[in-house]
Parts: structure tokens; sequence; C-alpha cells
């Protein structure tokens, strides 16, 4: 009975107890809610004040900027006179320096520089761009004087434009493409006046300019498979030129980006192609370029460009120059694989590898990536292949067969060959294998050959075959016969000493006439 009593009471304690459990419980879930609310709140109270004080920052940043504009505007409002004036004196200047070298009878000066100034003052664009092409020879004083003397003319911008349709109009006359640089120098030369940027000229002027650019493009574009006109593309030198245009003048609103994107691409290997696309403005369409580069095995190309756009972050230098090192020499390696270690192959191998470790060096010097990419161990291993190779030279050109005649060195009696001698009509031939008869060498000292149409010449270099022998029935005398200017050649030259140099070519001068020889 007592028992029976004591069941019920113990249900209700156990149930009580469930219930307490079960409140614990839900205070737990509460207490977990209430602090991931907590949190939560916080973070979202920590972003509004951190946006607020952004915000504010841009704010005063704007109103920093804005006032500094308008102060800029100001100054600018104010000074506007005095440049105006000085602009007039300058114009005034250069006219009054035009008009007394054009006034001028006597003849300009013969150095490089006064002539280049001489032209540029008169504004004399065909005569400018005709007289650079006929300096070749010194490019490195071009380049340094040729800047200079289109800002010293009346109207720099006009000067180009006018020497660019000329250009345009006598390319086929003047050697083509040959001559390309010229008027690239004469582009870039506005480029390094205005800092890169494109120099402020008329808008009558920049359409001249666009006009020049357009007939350009139509002349040299190559046509497209199943194109019209010139939407093709064009040959390196063409399409620098016409890209210089674009940027000089200010034209890239006039041609579609794919074109000129395209151009870029295409051309990309070329030395000032990286700050041309810069100067472009290509905007993301430069990254295009240079992850196409990429994608292409063009690793040393994408560096400048990434170098020129600033874009060092999306595409580390570092990064691209380690790879292209470790394809190049994959490469090199799968040339000696495949050609069976022959020597031919080695020197195949060799070459490409010489030639990427040069690139390599030189991109990095360039662009100043010294701190990210060092090339110690690269200039070292680049000795060592280049000693290799002159060492492997010197050894084929060692192991090179002579050939039947050598020339005598100078101061050095030559070995000469005797005379031949007459079979007389009793006299039989010599039996093969028969070895002809010692013959005595007079001095080729003692002797002076005074050869038919041509002075004496001194036989330093030469001598006169033997005297009769006993054993000849009869001995033909042989008379030998040379060119024109063989004794100044031979007295010049000889096998084995000094290296001959050679001047600049003169790229104006005709075509030597070709002489012909006795026979």
């Amino acid at each position: 009975m007592a028992a029976a009593e004591e069941s019920p009471a113990d249900d209700r304690i156990q149930k009580f107890l469930d219930d307490l459990e079960s409140q614990h419980a839900l205070l737990s879930n509460c207490t977990l809610l209430w602090k991931s609310l907590a949190e939560h709140f916080s973070s979202l109270r920590q972003a509004l004040a951190l946006r607020s004080q952004s915000l504010d920052a841009h704010l005063q940043a704007l109103e920093s900027n804005t006032q500094k504009s308008l102060d800029s505007l100001a100054l600018r409002d104010s000074s506007l006179p005095d440049r105006e004036s000085a602009a007039a004196a300058a114009l005034h200047e250069r006219r009054d320096a035009a008009l007394a070298e054009i006034q001028r009878s006597d003849a300009p000066s013969a150095d490089l520089r006064g002539l280049l100034r001489w032209y540029a003052r008169r504004m004399d664009s065909p005569g400018l761009w005709r007289f650079v092409v006929s300096r070749r020879k010194d490019l490195h004083a071009l380049r340094r004087e040729v800047p200079d003397a289109v800002a010293a003319s009346l109207d720099p911008a006009r000067l180009v434009v006018d020497a660019s349709e000329d250009f345009l109009n006598h390319h086929a006359d003047d050697g083509g493409a040959d001559r390309n640089w010229a008027l690239g120098m004469l582009l870039r030369s506005l480029l390094i006046s205005e800092g890169g940027k494109a120099p402020e000229v008329a808008e009558s002027m920049r359409e001249k300019a666009a006009a020049v650019a357009e007939a350009w493009k139509e002349k040299f574009s190559t046509k497209e498979e199943g194109g019209e006109g010139g939407g093709g593309t064009m040959g390196g030198s063409e399409a620098q030129i016409f890209l210089q245009m674009v940027v000089a003048f200010g034209l890239r609103s006039r041609f579609e980006e794919g074109f000129l994107k395209k151009l870029v691409l295409e051309h990309a290997s070329r030395k000032d192609m990286a700050k041309l696309a810069a100067a472009l403005g290509l905007g993301e369409q430069l990254a295009d370029v240079i992850d196409e580069l990429v994608k292409t095995g063009k690793e040393i190309e994408a560096v400048y460009f990434v170098h020129e756009s600033g874009l060092t972050e999306r595409f580390p230098p570092d990064s691209l120059l380690k790879f292209y090192l470790q394809a190049s020499r994959k490469k090199a390696n799968s040339i000696s694989k495949n050609g069976n270690n022959s020597i031919a192959a080695k020197e195949e191998s060799s070459n490409m590898e010489i030639n990427a470790l040069k690139s390599i060096i030189k991109c990095v010097e360039t662009c100043k990536l010294g701190s990210k990419f060092n090339v110690d161990g690269l200039k070292k291993r680049l000795a060592e292949m280049e000693k290799i190779k002159a060492e492997r030279k010197r050894s084929a050109v060692a192991n090179r067969p002579q050939g039947k005649r050598l020339r005598a060195a100078a101061g050095a009696t030559p070995i000469l060959r005797p005379a031949k001698a007459a079979r007389g009509p009793n006299k039989p031939y010599a039996p093969y294998g028969q070895n002809p008869p010692a013959v005595s060498h007079i001095p080729a000292t003692r002797h002076v050959y005074s050869y038919p149409g041509q002075g004496g010449f001194d036989g330093l270099a030469s001598a006169q075959y033997g005297a009769p022998r006993s054993q000849s029935p009869a001995t033909v005398p042989q008379q030998y016969y040379a060119h024109d200017d063989m004794g100044a050649l031979r007295a010049g030259m000889h096998h084995g000493g000094p290296s001959i140099t050679y001047g600049g070519y003169d790229y104006t001068a005709p075509a030597p006439t070709q002489q012909s020889r006795p026979h």
C-alpha cells in the first residue's frame, strides 16, 4: 500500500525535472540567439560607421578637389592674358625667324643641326623628310636633333602633317617601306615635345591629320579574305606609323577599337609598340592584348606591355619571366633531343637558349625589374654559353680543310706552282704518278710585273715563275692578266692580315655600275 502511494509521487518529480530541463534548454537557445543577434547588429553598426567615415572622407576629398579645381580655373583665367601675349610673342618670334631664314641669301649651315633647323623654319616638309632619309648614316645624331628642329618650326603639327601627306604621295617613288623610319621619327618628335601626349592642335589640322591617317590605312591595309577595302592588317613599319599618327593627333575615336587592338597584337614585337598601346588608352582591350600575348608564348612582349600599362598586379612580371625561361629551356632541350644530340642540333639549341637569356636580361634592365627578378645567374650562364660557342667555332675553323691555294700573308714569300712546260714533238707524256723535276724559284721581291693597261705593280705578294730547265725542250712563258683594281686589292688585303672595316652605307647613293672583267 505504501509502495503504491510512492509511485505517483516519483512520477510527478520526474515530470517536474523534465520540465526544468526543457526550460533550461529553451533558455540556453534564447541566450545563444540573443548573442548571435547582438553580434550581427554590432557588425552592422561597425560597417555603417566605417561606411559613414568613408563617405565623409570622400566628401572632404571632393570638396578639397573641387576647391583646387576652382582655384586652378581662377588661376588659368587670370593667366590667360599673359599666356596669350606670351604665345603671340613666341609666334611672332618664330615667324620673324622663319622670314629671316627665307630671306637669307647665304647658304645654310653645313652641320646637321643647322640644316635640320633650316628646313624646319622654312616649313619645307618635303625637303625635311627627304633630308632626314639622306642622312641615315647619322641616325644617332638625327634622333637627338630632329625633335629640337621640329619644335623650332613655325607650326610643328602642320610641318609633320604635311610631311606625312607628301611621304604618302611619294611612298612608292622614294624607296617605300625602307624609308618609313624617317616619317616615324618626325611623328615621334611631336610626342617627345609633349611628354608622350597628343599635342594641342587646331581642329582643322586634326581633320587633315585624320584624312592622312585614313588614306594611309586604305593604302597599306591588306584585304582580308572576303573583305573589301582596308579592313585587314598592315606591315610592321606601316602599322607603327599609323598608330603614331593616331596617338600624335588624338584620332583614337576616328577608328574602331577592334582594328587598333588587332594592329597592336599583330605587331607587338616592335620596339615602340608597348608605349603606343599605352598611349592609345585602350583600357580593358589592353589587358586582353596582354592575355593573348601570354597565351601565344610571347611573355617578353607581355612584360613590356605590362610595364607601360601599369597592370603589374594583374600580370606579375616576375612570373611571366620565369615561365618564359622555363619554356625556352624546355624547347631548347627538345630540339637537342629530337636531333639525336647532333652537332647541328646542339648548335641550334644553344643559340635558342642564348637568345632567350639575352631577351630576359634586356627586358629586366629596360623595365627596371632587378628587385623582382635577379639576373646575375642568367648573366653567368650566358657568359659560359657564349664562351663554349666561341671555342666550338674556333675548333671548327681549325679542323676545316684548307683550300688548294693559300694567299700569302704580308711580308711572306708565297708558295707558287712551276710554270707549265710545253711538250716537244718527240717528247712522250710523263707516266702517271711520276713527280715533276724540282724547280728553283726566284724570290718575289726581285721582280716587278707590268700588266697591260695598268701601272707597275710591286711584286710584294707575287713571283716570277721558274727559269728554263734543261729537262724540258721548251718552256712556255705565262702571262697573267688582272682586273683594273686587282693591284690595289692585293696591296691592301692579305690573307690572315687585319680585318677590313667598312664605312656606313649611304642609302641615297645610286647603285654602283658593274664593270666587265676580261676573259
